[in-house]
This record gives C-alpha cells, structure tokens and sequence, in this order.
C-alpha cells in the first residue's frame, strides 16, 4: 500500500491459492483530481515467481525493494476502460518485523487456552499458523495513464505471508498501519475468528529505529461502537516495553473486496493523530457478510 497527503493511493495484492482455489489479485489507484481506478478483471495466468498476467512483483534487493510493474487496462469508477502502465519501487526503511518472532506470544496462548478444544477447533486452527511479516518504507515511480504520466512519492507498507488462510472462519478485524511527521511508523492488528478469540499482534518503529511490540491495543468492540466501519476512531496502543501510545485515524475513501465470497474488506485511505502529531497510512476493516453490514 501506499498514499500521500494529497490524498493519492495505491494498494496490490496478490494470493496463490493453489489448485482448488482461485487465486487473489488487488491493483487498484486514486489519484488526485481524476477518482479511483483498478484491474477488476483477471490479470492472467500465474508466471514465475510473483506474477499473473502483467501484473507482477520482483525483488531488487532481498528484505529491502521490490519492483511492481504492470501494463494493460484498467477501469474507472464509470466502467469506462483506460490504458494504464506501472512502474513503482517499494524501499523498505527499516528491517522486516516477522511476527511469529517478534511478537508476544502469551497473547497467541491465552487466546488459545480460552477456547472449547475439540477436533474442529484444531483444524481450523491450522489457519491461524502462518509465516507473516511486514515492513513499511516509501513507494516511488509512475503511473501512465491514458499517456499521462503521474509521479508517485508516497510513503508505504507491504506484508508477506506464507501458510493456509480460509477467510470464511474470519468474523472481523482490523489492520491499521502507517507513519507520522515525528517519525514513528507502526502496524497493528486484532482478529476475532468464529472459532477463536481475537488475536493481536503489532510494531511500533521508533524514529530511531528501535522496534517496539504491541502487547495488546483497543478491542474490535470499542472501535466499532457506533458503526462497524467507523469514520473515525482512538486505538489505544501498549507496547512491550511499557510506553502507551494514542492514535486516532480518520477514514477518506476506500477500496472494497470481497474474500471467498464472503468476507468484506474495506481498504481505506487513512490520516491519523499519532500521539497528537499528524501522519498517514491505511485503514483495513474487514467483516464477514453473513454477520455484520456496514
């Protein structure tokens, strides 16, 4: 993901599922002035390494930058078909946070130990046992679109997993991530499962470069008193090492998914009060439609 205070966006994605399921793919932009646009139509077939169709991502320097291209059409929020070519390189700014690692374990356990064990909740919980780690930095390069090139200098976050992940045993979370004018970035995250209870897990990146794990921030709950896709909202962050830091963020256009036909996320463009200082970012919320609308 990446956006900048203009309020310029851009978020790929991309999910190898293996041969029974289809594969995930996101390409999707808001660029000032002109709307939202995005690949709503199957890239292609899968290539080597990272990559469907013209959509594709390589890496420059292992842990640090990556390249994503792509080069073909695009839709815009009318329907109406654009010639679009893509040139970005994500530059990580500080080393990768791997999560299974890194975080606190006893909040993974104590969820655990609270749920009804039988033979159903141990294979689901295979889902829950994945590689995953994140890393935020800047995103540069060019968006040609209908020949019009358009500079992108945004700040940026990317995250890689490797394991099972079924989004139908999802009941809601959110993943919050960015950056603020004083320097610190973060990512955190809380997911409640229909078999589980909600797992949290983050990072905060002081503007010195010291890292710092999130123990535990405000619940699912509370967030989403009032909606459950809040405009705006404060997360309470604690962290391992004892600080507490207050961020509020404030949603500003989204793009929207849906997971295995179930599953909603709301990929927003997201601006944040971290600690009273200003800063950037992206807002995720994400519920299953059978439980929750908007």
């Amino acid at each position: 993901y990446g956006g900048d205070k203009e309020g310029n966006a851009f978020i790929t994605r991309m999910a190898f599922r293996g041969p029974e399921r289809q594969h995930e793919h996101w390409f999707d932009f808001k660029l000032k002035g002109l709307g939202f646009f995005g690949l709503h139509q199957d890239p292609g077939a899968e290539g080597e390494g990272f990559q469907q169709g013209n959509l594709k991502w390589e890496p420059v320097e292992i842990g640090k930058i990556w390249r994503i291209t792509y080069e073909g059409k695009v839709t815009d929020e009318d329907g109406k078909e654009h010639s679009c070519e893509t040139n970005l390189l994500f530059t990580g700014e500080h080393p990768v946070y791997d999560f299974a690692q890194s975080s606190d374990q006893r909040l993974i356990a104590n969820a655990i130990a609270a749920a009804k064990w039988n033979k159903k909740f141990f294979f689901n919980l295979k889902d829950t046992h994945q590689v995953h780690y994140e890393q935020t930095g800047s995103l540069t390069g060019y968006i040609l679109l209908d020949e019009i090139r358009h500079e992108i200098k945004m700040w940026g976050s990317r995250d890689h997993s490797f394991g099972s992940r079924n989004w139908r045993t999802w009941d809601r979370h959110y993943w919050i991530t960015g950056k603020s004018d004083a320097g610190y970035s973060w990512t955190v995250t809380t997911i409640r499962f229909d078999f589980l209870g909600r797992l949290t897990a983050g990072f905060v990146v002081e503007p010195d470069g010291t890292v710092d794990a999130v123990i535990d921030c405000t619940d699912l709950e509370s967030v989403s008193k009032v909606k459950t896709l809040p405009d705006n909202a404060v997360i309470e962050l604690k962290m391992r090492s004892g600080k507490t830091h207050t961020m509020e963020f404030f949603r500003n256009g989204h793009f929207p998914y849906i997971m295995d036909q179930k599953y909603l996320m709301f990929e927003a463009i997201g601006t944040y009060k971290f600690d009273q200082v200003e800063g950037l970012g992206m807002v995720e919320f994400g519920f299953h439609s059978d439980k929750y609308s908007q």
